[in-house]
């Protein structure tokens, strides 16, 4: 479970998302909540400026019972990145693009950065939660059987447990997979074998929940990114996903996958660093065409 969270906080609205969502995801638990704040690092930087933006962090802070620190940088999302280092966080909570739909979330611009490279898990709360009551009611996973998957999986476990929240465990079959073996398979076989092993993976991926978690499993086959979407439409609060197979250990690093779903989730997406946990295997070597050779 998370110890410390930080949540970015440059006063708009949906920075005060942002402040609902992580009050929720302490709820329950001893979790130290810090919001932050960056401001600019300019010789010239008005120091009044200066002091009513600190003056404004430490009110919202106040206002859900959090600390509050003010950083200086050349960019928030770099700013956020270095005050998670320096404090010890373990997940950054960050509001969506203002020019979002009320109830959905969309990475901006300082999401996309954190999610590009913050040492710890980040969390992009959906907008008009600062209306709302929020609660995690509902968890899901995006579940590969990948080490990042599992990690995934692990983050959402403990927050169900903090939070009474049911759990979903979610595998989709794109129709690319099935293709992916080349001439001479039965699409219909190589289905039917991917249908199998993905269900295993989802059972067993549930059989290790512990008990006293409301967990189901959902299988999309075939499926796409949209129909993950979709599922996660109907009545989920957070969906969890793992990190890129490659890239630094208990760095966060978007793939194709969930590049494409923190850009139109209906839902708070926290995306988990690799490591965190101690499952990731040793890192792959890259595709010629993940080099971009």
């Amino acid at each position: 479970m998370f110890e410390k969270i930080i949540i970015g906080y440059d006063g708009t609205d949906t920075a005060e998302d942002a402040l609902a969502f992580g009050q929720a995801l302490r709820q329950g638990t001893a979790t130290e909540l810090v919001v932050v704040g960056v401001f600019p690092d300019w010789p010239y930087f008005d120091p009044e400026q200066q002091d009513q933006f600190a003056r404004k962090v430490e009110a919202a802070a106040h206002l859900i019972g959090a600390q509050a620190d003010a950083f200086p940088s050349n960019s928030p999302a770099r700013g956020l990145h270095e005050a998670a280092e320096e404090l010890g966080a373990d997940l950054v909570v960050v509001g969506s693009a203002s020019e979002t739909t009320v109830g959905h979330m969309s990475a901006g611009n300082v999401a996309v950065s954190l999610l590009h490279g913050s040492p710890c898990a980040v969390v992009v709360a959906p907008v008009g939660l600062r209306s709302a009551e929020v609660a995690l009611n509902e968890i899901a996973v995006a579940l590969d059987g990948s080490d990042e998957s599992r990690e995934a999986q692990h983050t959402a476990v403990a927050l169900a447990q903090a939070s009474g929240a049911k759990l979903r465990l979610v595998t989709v079959i794109v129709a690319a997979q099935a293709s992916a073996f080349g001439w001479g398979y039965g699409v219909f076989d190589i289905e039917t074998e991917l249908r199998a092993a993905y269900q295993r993976t989802l059972d067993e991926a549930a059989s290790q929940v512990p008990d006293g978690i409301d967990v189901k499993t959902e299988l999309l086959s075939p499926g796409s990114v949209s129909e993950l979407i979709d599922q996660a439409a109907r009545g989920v609060d957070l969906l969890c996903l793992g990190s890129r197979g490659y890239g630094p250990i208990r760095r966060v690093l978007l793939g194709s996958t969930s590049a494409q779903i923190v850009k139109h989730a209906p839902c708070a997406v926290l995306v988990v660093p690799r490591g965190v946990h101690g499952t990731a295997a040793a890192e792959p070597t890259p595709t010629a065409a993940e080099r971009g050779s």
